[in-house]
């Protein structure tokens, strides 16, 4: 497996309009994209995207701040860090414009694994 880039940085919050009112009003930051519990801002070189905390303290995606690294091909990059042993929290899944996994770091970090259908990272 081999980033390719930082896609995104997810940020876990418990407000999301409180939330998407900061990071829009005041660090006026430009709105990207919005979803039920999420929302994605453009940063000038990276994509800070918001995500519902909901809850759930012990799950290592919920805990901190998320990074999304671009690969070239997700399943095959999951395939391969669950082959070395790592812990898949979540496996490909499809969305309109991409395929995520999520996975941990030996410290329970979760890595999101990103892949954009248009080819792009970063």
């Amino acid at each position: 497996m081999r980033v390719r880039a930082v896609d995104f940085v997810g940020v876990p919050v418990q407000d999301m309009a409180t939330s998407q009112a900061f990071y829009r009003d005041t660090l006026g930051l430009r709105p990207l994209h919005e979803a039920e519990g999420w929302a994605e801002y453009d940063a000038g070189n990276i994509t800070v995207s918001l995500f519902v905390e909901d809850g759930q303290k012990g799950e290592p995606s919920l805990r901190n701040a998320l990074l999304a690294f671009a690969v070239a091909d997700v399943a095959a990059a999951v395939a391969e860090l669950r082959a070395n042993g790592s812990q898949v929290l979540q496996d490909t899944e499809e969305y309109p414009p991409c395929f995520m996994a999520t996975v941990t770091d030996p410290s329970g970090n979760a890595i999101m694994l990103h892949q954009r259908k248009d080819g792009t990272a970063g």
